[in-house]
């Protein structure tokens, strides 16, 4: 700008550097941002030259009060960072004397981005010492950078402030110092808040170390649903690193943490998980939410040897669970399995017409393609798609029976008289996160005489009962995003109990999860697994 020579500017500053008059020299780089770039660069290099205890105050000065140059000229940072680095007793003395918020708050910034274990003990009496929270939640952060374990004990005592932004900043500073003390003083702070609840696990999935991913395991053994979700979540994402844990799991005799530990086996798809979970149904567990959420697991892992032992889940007593096997037979259907499921339709008296359809019902369309080589098969499974299954089964197998070139099957089916179409007595939504779940809703809503609308993500559902209002709400506990207890305060600001009954379906029995779900405005909860009798009973007593 006008007014200001670039040499007399320079010059100048060369002078105030080497007669180190501090005082002069701030007021001549008060003027750099009216120079042009060139004389910028030389200024920055000429403050490179100057001594370290005379240039670091001068350096943060221009970043307080022109912050601009500080995106702008990133040779700025450099040089302070230099010196610090040079002697860090200069930043140490820095630290203790500079009484100026702003100017100590960058001081602060450059000890921890710089990772000086040094400036650790001057910056943990700045948290024991200081009353500005905007400098303190600084030296916090500062601190989980340099990752000093002495400074856990300092920071932990700010999980407990009273300033929000202060228990967030210990949060983030314990998360990176991740030592198991750490580790552990943030799984102590755990249940006091939903979202700091989150963010302690997102801290648990960065860290991943022993201790962090034990935490995190072991929060899908937590009484509170937002907590196991996002510990399934962040475990899914971390991956092959976790399932040492998560195959521990499967030993304990917590029926709820071996459902929770199986769905998140199968996500990940490690085969390595396999044998495990063949051990636990070998060991014939009594609950068959356990067994269906095995076979569920099961059918998203690659199973090349040892398949033949899925068939025995055809046999099993519940609906739900002949399902689950069967979506896994369809996925790694081989030459054995075949042979071994063929055999078993011969054998099996009446109980073959309930595999033929559960193979049906779940859309096992591998298994259907090839059992439509047995008549066995097709005397039952023509008449019942013809006459009972759902129209959208229909439809979809007399599809695939053409894609596959199976002509007289198709006309055999196309031309048996389609259902009638039922004056549906109700709208039922149903609502989680298993396909296979939604499967058997759709088979046992139609069988019911009911409009089924069936959704996977929760968002979906909130979005459709604004244009369309259901009769009766089915919905899961245990949902990713949103769970069931999130969705019904959801719903309940659109419609009350009278207006709308919500039942919640779910494989827990959690005291804290059955007042949360009464809390938040639903009429009932039941157990998975269901059938038809008891859904049936339910839309008697709530849907009329």
């Amino acid at each position: 700008m006008a007014g200001i020579k670039a040499k007399d500017f320079i010059d100048e500053l060369r002078y105030d550097i080497k007669v180190r008059d501090l005082l002069k020299a701030e007021l001549v780089l008060g003027h750099i941002g009216e120079v042009d770039e060139k004389i910028q660069h030389q200024a920055f290099f000429e403050l490179s030259r100057a001594d370290d205890d005379f240039a670091i105050p001068l350096l943060v000065d221009i970043l307080v009060k022109k912050p601009v140059l500080d995106d702008t000229f990133p040779m700025l940072r450099e040089t302070l960072f230099a010196k610090v680095l040079d002697d860090s007793k200069i930043l140490n003395n820095l630290l203790r004397s500079e009484l100026d918020s702003p100017k100590r708050i960058i001081l602060i910034q450059v000890a921890g981005e710089s990772r000086m274990p040094e400036t650790t003990d001057v910056l943990m009496s700045i948290i024991n010492e200081e009353q500005d929270y905007k400098i303190i939640k600084t030296a916090i952060w500062a601190l989980g950078m340099i990752g000093e374990s002495s400074a856990t004990s300092s920071i932990s005592e700010y999980l407990y402030s009273n300033t929000a932004e202060l228990v967030v900043a210990a949060i983030k500073a314990l998360g990176e110092l991740a030592s198991p003390t750490a580790i552990q003083r943030l799984s102590e702070k755990l249940n006091e808040d939903q979202d700091l609840d989150l963010l302690i696990l997102d801290e648990f999935s960065r860290a991943q170390t022993p201790e962090a991913l034990n935490k995190l395991n072991s929060c899908l053994s937590s009484h509170y649903a937002h907590q196991r979700t996002a510990a399934k979540q962040r475990l899914i994402k971390i991956g092959n690193k976790v399932v040492p844990n998560l195959m521990n799991n499967l030993l304990q005799h917590d029926t709820d943490l071996q459902i929770h530990t199986l769905n998140v086996l199968g996500d990940i798809g490690d085969e390595s998980a396999i044998t495990s979970i063949r051990k636990l149904l070998h060991n014939e567990p009594k609950d068959p939410n356990v067994r269906f959420a095995a076979y569920e697991a099961l059918g998203l892992l690659p199973i090349e040897k040892g398949a033949f032992a899925l068939a025995a889940g055809l046999e099993d007593p519940v609906d739900n669970v002949r399902a689950a096997a069967a979506r896994a037979i369809d996925v790694n259907y081989n030459m054995v399995l075949a042979a071994g499921l063929k055999n078993i339709l011969r054998e099996q008296g009446l109980e073959k017409q309930k595999i033929i359809q559960t193979i049906i019902d779940a859309e096992c369309d591998t298994l259907f393609i090839d059992l439509c080589q047995e008549e066995i098969f097709t005397d039952f499974a023509l008449p019942y798609l013809s006459n009972q299954a759902h129209p959208d089964l229909r439809a979809h197998f007399l599809t695939l029976l053409n894609e596959n070139d199976l002509q007289e099957l198709a006309g055999r089916l196309d031309k048996a008289s389609a259902p009638k179409a039922k004056v549906s007595a109700l709208k039922v939504f149903a609502v989680d996160d298993s396909k296979m779940i939604l499967n058997i809703y759709r088979s046992i809503l139609h069988s019911l005489g009911c409009e089924s609308f069936l959704f996977e993500f929760p968002a979906e559902a909130l979005d459709k009962v604004k244009s369309i209002k259901p009769d009766i709400i089915l919905t899961d506990l245990n949902m990713p995003d949103i769970d069931g207890i999130e969705l019904t305060k959801k719903i309940r600001e659109l419609f009350n109990k009278k207006q709308l009954p919500i039942i919640m379906v779910t494989t827990q029995n959690e005291v804290q999860d059955n007042e949360a779900a009464y809390a938040a405005g639903v009429d009932k909860i039941i157990n998975k697994p269901f059938n038809e009798e008891q859904i049936g009973k339910i839309l008697t007593k709530f849907g009329s």
